[in-house]
């Protein structure tokens, strides 16, 4: 039979089912930013606004999930260094891959300028400091890492890695209902609204809901650190069990229990990918085990299947080159004036192209599925070459 890593020839080490995992996570990450009208699309692949979970609240902490499912592979040596060369090595990477997502934001905010003609550096470099968002996808990622790897370093047993993920959670809840007990989770009065306040500050975070808000911000890190440390939880069954049906049953079982707590949960906290609240991050996490089972029980069973999968694979071996790619050329393809001079030139190709076909709904998500497909032969090139660049 078929192991998790068959079809990986070029690359023996890596896990097919994670490569797999970390692709679906991306694509739908992919997807759900390229939907060209946020008004006509089916609305499971718009985000939920602030309570509830949609398909396009399952991209990010999936993602999350994964990379402590990775760290399992990649960290396993450094884990067991010494703390200092191991807390060297944590904050070159994590230090790293903050810069990059810090550079990013000036990156996109400054690329419509550059489109338009209408940049003025000395104005914006005399501007800049004062309000550039420091957090983002990327630096969530960062701290997120970061506080897990520690975690994880400290816990050095699977069941204490468990027990910390479940502090965090618990560390989490509790400080939103100290903080505003009559309503804990209300957007104008929560603790991590009143902690975006303080760090980074008001100039520096997010306005995309009225007022200054970051869903990337300093105290969601908490929770979204249980969600790595769940996914660190699926790498140890991945690589540390031999056997296939126990490697799916053991995932079944945590996933299975993960998401009866996150539903027993939602009844004291709401569920909400914004505030990346505890039962958010355990239903998340339990449905991302309960994924890593089933494709691990498909791939197994049937080995043919992977075939069919090879595409997804390819986008999960450089998922955040493909996000931050995807990402830039749609904020130029935003700013580019439409040939018609009626709005952007995005919105005018997919008016020109497929809009309407099968409906509203079904054309919007059939546009934003052509772009993500647009990416694969890229994709591909670099899964045949061997190319994996590490953020």
């Amino acid at each position: 039979m078929a192991s998790f890593s068959v079809y990986h020839s070029n690359a023996p080490k890596r896990n097919f089912v994670l490569d797999v995992f970390r692709g679906l996570a991306v694509v739908l990450m992919i997807v759900v930013d390229a939907v060209p009208d946020l008004w006509t699309v089916y609305p499971t692949l718009v985000h939920s606004p602030w309570e509830g979970i949609h398909a396009a609240d399952l991209a990010f902490p999936g993602f999350v999930f994964a990379m402590g499912a990775s760290a399992v592979f990649s960290w396993s040596g450094r884990i067991r260094n010494p703390w200092p060369e191991f807390l060297w090595a944590l904050l070159v990477r994590v230090g790293g891959l903050f810069l990059i997502g810090f550079l990013f934001n000036i990156v996109l905010e400054i690329t419509p300028m550059l489109v338009r003609q209408e940049f003025d550096f000395g104005a914006w470099l005399w501007e800049m400091p004062g309000q550039v968002r420091i957090f983002g996808v990327l630096q969530r990622l960062a701290l997120t890492y970061a506080l897990g790897m520690v975690l994880a370093k400290m816990a050095k047993t699977e069941s204490r890695v468990f027990v910390f993920a479940a502090l965090l959670l618990l560390l989490s809840s509790a400080g939103y209902h100290i903080y505003a007990p009559a309503a804990p989770f209300a957007l104008p009065d929560n603790i991590s609204r009143a902690v975006d306040v303080i760090i980074p500050g008001v100039a520096h975070v997010s306005q995309h809901y009225g007022l200054p808000f970051d869903p990337e911000g300093l105290y969601g890190t908490m929770s979204s650190a249980a969600s790595m440390l769940f996914g660190l939880l699926a790498g140890h069954v991945l690589k540390e069990h031999s056997g296939e049906w126990e490697k799916g049953m053991l995932l079944a079982f945590g996933g299975a229990a993960l998401v009866g707590a996150g539903w027993f949960w939602s009844d004291y906290d709401i569920v909400g990918m914004p505030l990346w609240t505890s039962p958010y991050a355990l239903l998340n996490a339990g449905a991302d085990m309960l994924l890593f089972a089933a494709l691990g029980w498909i791939f197994f069973l049937l080995p043919f299947v992977g075939v069919l999968f090879r595409p997804i694979c390819a986008f999960g071996r450089n998922p955040l080159v493909f996000f931050l790619a995807t990402q830039l050329c749609l904020k130029i393809l935003w700013a580019i004036e439409s040939p018609a001079g009626d709005g952007p030139l995005y919105v005018w190709i997919w008016r020109h192209t497929v809009m309407g076909v099968g409906g509203m709904a079904f054309s919007t998500a059939l546009f934003a599925v052509l772009w993500c497909a647009l990416w694969w032969p890229l994709a591909e090139w670099m899964y045949r070459r061997g190319i994996v660049v590490k953020l």
